[in-house]
C-alpha cells in the first residue's frame, strides 16, 4: 500500500508584494496556495507618478494576478474578500466578487493585506 502524502494548503491574503514574494517563495514547495485578493491585478505602486504624469500607461503598472503567477503551478488565484478567520478551524471565510460565500480552508496562513494610504 503506497502512502499518499497530502499536500499543505497555504493561504495567502493579499496580492501584493508581501503575497507574491510568498507565492514565489513556495513555488517549488511541496504545498497546494490559493491567494486571495479582492482585486485581479498587482498594482506597481512606485510608478504611479509615471502613470499619472502621462510617461506610461496604467496597462503598464497594473498586470492581472493570474498572468503574474501562471508558471507557478501550485497557485490559485481567488477574486474575493477575506471577511472572517477562523484559526480554531483553520479556515478562512470570504465573499467572492458574484456575493457567493467560500471557506478556504489552510494549514499555514500567510496575512498580506497591504495598507490603506491617506494624504
Amino acid at each position: 500500500m503506497e502512502d499518499h502524502i497530502t499536500p499543505r494548503r497555504v493561504v495567502i491574503l493579499g496580492g501584493g508584494f508581501a503575497g507574491l514574494f510568498a507565492v514565489r517563495a513556495l513555488r517549488k514547495a511541496p504545498v497546494e496556495v490559493t491567494l486571495v485578493d479582492r482585486c485581479a491585478h498587482h498594482l506597481f505602486q512606485p510608478l504611479l507618478y509615471q502613470c499619472a504624469s502621462g510617461i506610461l500607461s496604467s496597462g503598464q503598472i497594473a498586470q492581472p494576478l493570474r498572468a503574474v503567477l501562471r508558471r507557478h503551478g501550485n497557485v490559485r488565484c481567488v477574486l474575493a474578500t477575506a471577511t472572517d478567520v477562523d484559526p480554531f478551524a483553520r479556515v478562512v471565510h470570504a465573499e467572492s466578487a458574484d456575493g457567493s460565500l467560500l471557506a478556504l480552508p489552510y494549514d499555514n496562513l500567510i496575512v498580506g493585506v497591504g495598507v490603506r494610504q491617506s494624504y
